[in-house]
């Protein structure tokens, strides 16, 4: 399945913390295979997306180019569940989440997207 399209976020976790929906829930992701872009009414965050070759699970580097990321670099794996992403940042920036997990006092940010 491609990531390309637009996601909406269904559950997130920061620092192995559940964050509330209505943080999130107006929120849009829209993926191509070379970038990025946050929409919550207008383009919030936008940026780059490269894949990480020979990983598994497969994992993407992205980069800021436009908002409150600009300039940071992440890491983050991806995998689908049925109709569903679910991807896991890194966004301490300092490599590759192991696993799909939100840990305690992390910066590992863990969401399951659905399809809009």
């Amino acid at each position: 399945m491609p990531i390309r399209g637009k996601w909406k976020i269904a559950e997130a976790a920061l620092g192995g913390k559940s964050l509330p929906a209505e943080s999130f829930e107006n929120m849009i992701l829209e993926l191509d295979e070379n970038s990025y872009q946050l929409i919550e009414g207008k383009v919030i965050d936008s940026g780059v997306i490269e894949r990480i070759p020979n990983t598994s699970p497969k994992a993407l580097e992205i980069t800021g180019i436009f908002g409150p990321n600009k300039g940071k670099t992440y890491q983050c794996i991806y995998r689908f569940d049925g109709d569903d992403m679910i991807m896991c940042y890194n966004l301490g920036g300092d490599g590759i989440p192991e696993e799909f997990e939100s840990k305690e006092n992390s910066l590992l940010y863990l969401v399951r997207y659905k399809r809009v």
